[in-house]
């Protein structure tokens, strides 16, 4: 063979050889990519890890309703699917009441509140400030509270010279939870709704336009959990912390409500631990059973259910967990909370 053959024949060698080998590496590729793609859409099954035993169930407060009659008309005619596991979250509170009520004192001297309180029950304290009228009322155990100026009676809110902006009102209500040292990040991150109101001779009455209210109440949400998860409260549309923001221009009496239930979830993975849950239209079973907690009730008998999807539901009593419950809404504004860890695991 000569040497113009052999130099023809490596190039052609390394020509074909470099395609060759391009060609096998996006094959390669290709198969890696699809094999990350199957195991992304099928990952392995994990059992849940159950890791806190059995655990409490869920507890609604006490309500009395009448059973009634349910039927599903849900969106292309099927159940929402889940998986057959959801994650619990591990509430931590003060077990001891000396702690606990340090740490409120300390809350208390951030709101002004200085003098010492009179212990009214177990774990609750009253605070009073004689200078501006305010008491604060503290469950130190549970670290909620109830500040409160008497609003009702003072003859000045009732035509303020400006009220504030919906922006505004935000602020404030922000800014006094800051500086009691009570504006946490899933707070701070949440949803804050407003709303109107006005002082009535009974009460405070909703109302629709900030023209009409001469106070503004400023709905803080938690968060949203992992996976888009809402956190549903036991009074819909409300959430545990609200701040009523008046137009006032005395310091003293722009904050003139503040109620405050609120827990410290952990959601780190390293302590959060998954438990096996009944499936959506289980939940729904157990609706038509009456084994439910309605958060807002229905006058009719017969209600149709239109939407289940799954959330959390906010504490409230002194429980360590936060657990996940099925949320049914159906026709003339019904609502019910279904418990949703099975019952081998939640007592």
């Amino acid at each position: 063979m000569s040497l113009t053959q052999v130099a023809y024949t490596s190039r052609n060698v390394i020509k074909y050889g470099g395609i060759g080998l391009v060609g096998f590496l996006f094959f390669w590729w290709g198969i890696g990519a699809a094999i990350k793609a199957y195991q992304k859409a099928n990952p392995p099954y994990v059992a849940p890890t159950v890791r806190y035993g059995v655990i409490d169930k869920v507890f609604f407060p006490e309500k009395e309703f009448q059973k009634k009659e349910f039927t599903a008309e849900l969106p292309d005619d099927t159940f929402p699917k889940y998986k057959d596991q959801a994650k619990i979250y591990v509430i931590y509170r003060s077990k001891s009441i000396i702690g606990a009520l340090e740490e409120g004192k300390k809350t208390a001297a951030a709101m002004n509140f200085l003098t010492e309180p009179k212990e009214t029950g177990v774990g609750i304290y009253v605070f009073n400030d004689p200078n501006t009228g305010r008491s604060l009322t503290m469950n130190v155990l549970q670290s909620s509270f109830k500040m409160s100026y008497p609003y009702l009676t003072d003859q000045l809110l009732l035509n303020p010279e400006q009220m504030p902006n919906k922006e505004q009102a935000i602020i404030t209500a922000s800014d006094f939870l800051e500086q009691a040292g009570k504006m946490s990040p899933d707070l701070a991150e949440g949803e804050k709704k407003v709303s109107f109101w006005k002082i009535n001779f009974d009460g405070l009455k909703e109302v629709t336009a900030l023209s009409e209210a001469n106070i503004i109440r400023v709905d803080f949400f938690r968060k949203k959990l992992a996976e888009d998860f809402q956190v549903v409260t036991a009074e819909v549309g409300k959430a545990p912390v609200s701040v009523l923001v008046s137009g006032s221009s005395v310091a003293a009496k722009k904050v003139v409500e503040v109620n405050y239930q609120h827990v410290n979830v952990d959601t780190s993975e390293a302590s959060s631990s998954t438990y096996p849950i009944i499936t959506s239209k289980e939940a729904f079973e157990n609706l038509k059973m009456g084994n439910y907690w309605p958060a807002k009730d229905s006058s009719s008998n017969k209600v149709i259910i239109r939407k289940i999807y799954l959330a959390y539901f906010e504490p409230v009593n002194l429980t360590q967990f936060m657990q996940p419950v099925y949320v049914l809404e159906g026709d003339g504004g019904f609502v019910a909370y279904v418990r949703a860890v099975t019952d081998t695991y939640a007592k």
